[in-house]
């Protein structure tokens, strides 16, 4: 009975070692299949650190990051480790009524680090009146090495239409070694809403492009909630957010880490930003407790060269 009890511990043990390393080590290779409609793209990523061949750019939804989770060494340190593998970083759900929480996440981010990180932070997301009770912040988390702020951010004016519980957030990026610019534009869904607000992300894209109007890559990633019972697949088939986009994170992998096989977290690019898209994403799977998010990182890889436009 003792030596059963000594294996199973060795066995748990090597398996908190492996996740442990897996956060504190940038990933080298898609996790998952390749998307559906990207099926010759090769999955084997490209070393962009050693020639700034190309960025990784994740969106990760940080459940519920407010003074509470600061709080937290061993949750920070995660979280921390997870941030600095990428070049940018959109995070969601940055839930502190005082806004202290971004900044204050960031200055641990770059606690004893050599290469600094700045950030791009939203207003309160919520601001139409009925949605008041559901505000939350975004923000992008960038390695200012890699990736260099362009300015012009700012939230989706919803107050014509008042499509979105929280409004996407915008931002304008150009890497800093190459050619390759582009806006990210990330939303976190209302559940119960998401196929309405998911198909309101195309209208969402059309007014950015008015107001970057030099830009042609954009890149709409965040919690879409796209999937389960709030979004089935043959539902978002019939958005022209589906149709006239290419979606890089396929249907069938699993994004969170609930029982279920559900892939709420999403990056989607327009059809101008397919050139510059390696054919590499993936899920990263680097933890395993729900006290670090009910969300994994879900991340793409892009040419910092190739910008043809």
């Amino acid at each position: 009975m003792k030596t059963t009890r000594l294996v199973l511990f060795y066995f748990l043990l090597t398996g908190i070692i492996l996740v442990s390393n897996a956060c504190l080590n940038p990933p080298n290779t898609s996790n998952a299949l390749p998307a559906s409609n990207n099926t010759n793209a090769s999955n084997t990523a490209l070393n962009y650190s050693a020639k700034r061949r190309n960025i990784k750019i994740c969106t990760f939804n940080i459940q519920n990051l407010g003074l509470k989770k600061l709080n937290k060494p061993e949750v920070i340190k995660e979280l921390v480790s997870i941030i600095r593998k990428y070049d940018v970083v959109a995070v969601q759900e940055i839930s502190d009524v005082h806004n202290t929480v971004g900044m204050r996440f960031l200055e641990i981010i770059n606690q004893g680090q050599a290469t600094e990180y700045n950030m791009v932070l939203s207003e309160r997301s919520g601001q139409q009146p009925d949605d008041k009770n559901d505000q939350e912040q975004y923000a992008f988390y960038y390695n200012t090495t890699t990736i260099k702020d362009l300015g012009q951010s700012r939230l989706y004016n919803d107050s014509l239409h008042d499509y979105f519980e929280r409004e996407p957030f915008l931002a304008h990026f150009k890497v800093m070694q190459g050619n390759f610019s582009f806006v990210l534009c990330t939303v976190h869904t209302k559940p119960e809403a998401a196929v309405e607000e998911i198909k309101s992300l195309d209208e969402t894209v059309k007014w950015a492009k008015n107001i970057y109007n030099n830009e042609d890559d954009y890149i709409v990633l965040g919690d879409f909630n796209a999937s389960c019972s709030y979004a089935k697949p043959a539902q978002l088939d019939a958005l022209e957010i589906r149709k006239n986009y290419q979606w890089l994170i396929a249907d069938t992998v699993k994004t969170n880490l609930s029982s279920k096989q559900c892939a709420y977290d999403r990056i989607v690019i327009t059809q101008t930003t397919k050139s510059d898209y390696t054919g590499n994403w993936g899920v990263d799977r680097c933890f395993i407790s729900k006290s670090i998010s009910d969300h994994w990182p879900v991340w793409a890889e892009f040419y910092a060269n190739k910008d043809a436009h």
